[in-house]
Order: structure tokens, then C-alpha cells, then sequence
């Protein structure tokens, strides 16, 4: 579980996070949406530990077992396959083979596993970052506007494969821009 509690975050003096309580348990999928600016990528970053808080506390799992699928992929320089391979071994775990081939036939990037990332389009570099996003196999998706460049087809899977991680027990946040796709799935929205 993660739970946040009176949570601010400032910079230069001015307030842009406030959250006096919320709880993310497992099994659940929950949205976050609210204008830009108000501070919901900010608060993935504070979870993920990129960031600090300047009040209040968080509980939450030790961050081996959360990953952040940012709105704005990053890759190394180097191939698709590179980029889903290189994570696993930079961090001395075993990939996972037979999962990575099932997902990149059924997200159709089998021909661009040998392209360099950067001739991808935003929906394959999306595509990519969701895949690598499933790989690494957490208990916590931090989903930072996974859809928000896919096409329908595309929009689809991911979904089907978020719902598929809520049936493994995890624990889905994503942030959305009021898509009624991914409100249709959640749980619970929470308005910043």
C-alpha cells in the first residue's frame, strides 16, 4: 500500500502539491486527473523518489518494487531491442524472454526491434516504453499518461494489459487527461 499524508510540495515558496490523504492499495486501478500544472506528474516523481516533499509523509513499498512509465519515454541510444534488453542487465536481472516475444508480436514492433529508437513515432515509442514498462514485472505501475499518444488499437491493448496487471494484485495509478477510457477502467479517480 502506499498512503500519503499531508503531503506539500513548494518551489520557490509557492505551494503547487497539496494532498492531505490518499491510500493506493493493490488490486485497484486508480486515475488521476486534474489541470495541467496542479502537480499530478510531481506527484509521481515524489513517489517514484525523484523528487522530495517539503511536508508531510509516505509510506510505501521500497521502489524495487515500483516502476515509472513516464509521459515523455526515456531510451538509451541504440535499438528497440537494446533499450528493452539493456535495463535487465544493467541491473544484473533475468529477462524474461518468452513474455518479451509474446508482447512484441502482440503489440506489433517484431520489425523494429533492430530500429534505432529515435526513428520510432511517438505511438511505437510508446508502445516500447509500455512493453519495457510490463517486463520489469512491479507490484506498482506508476502510469504517467500512458495513452496519450497511441492510436485506438494501440489505446486498446494497453488497456487490456492494465487490467491484466490489476488481476495479478497490482497496484495501477495513472494519470489522465479525463481520457473515458481509462476512467471506464478505474477504480477510483482522484481529482488534484
Amino acid at each position: 500500500m502506499i498512503k500519503i499524508k499531508n503531503v506539500k510540495k513548494y518551489y520557490n515558496h509557492r505551494l503547487i502539491l497539496d494532498i492531505p490523504y490518499l491510500e493506493f492499495h493493490p488490486g485497484k486501478i486508480y486515475s488521476i486527473i486534474g489541470k495541467n500544472g496542479i502537480g499530478k506528474s510531481t506527484l509521481f516523481r515524489i513517489i517514484f523518489g525523484l523528487e522530495t516533499y517539503s511536508e508531510g509523509s509516505i509510506e510505501k513499498p521500497s521502489l524495487e518494487n515500483i516502476i515509472f512509465n513516464t509521459q515523455k519515454p526515456l531510451f538509451f541510444n541504440g535499438t528497440v531491442k537494446y533499450n528493452l534488453f539493456e535495463p535487465f542487465k544493467l541491473k544484473n536481472l533475468e529477462f524474461p524472454y518468452s513474455y518479451y516475444e509474446s508482447l512484441i508480436k502482440i503489440f506489433n514492433i517484431e520489425f523494429l526491434q533492430e530500429s534505432n529508437i529515435k526513428s520510432l513515432s511517438c505511438g511505437e515509442k510508446a508502445k516500447v516504453q509500455f512493453i519495457r514498462t510490463l517486463l520489469f514485472n512491479k507490484d506498482y505501475l506508476l502510469l504517467d499518461e500512458p495513452t496519450a499518444s497511441t492510436d485506438k488499437e494501440t489505446t486498446n491493448l494497453i488497456l487490456k494489459y492494465i487490467l491484466k496487471e490489476k488481476e495479478k494484485n497490482k497496484c495501477i495509478i495513472i494519470i489522465s487527461h479525463n481520457s473515458s477510457n481509462i476512467l471506464e477502467i478505474s477504480d477510483e479517480t482522484i481529482t488534484l
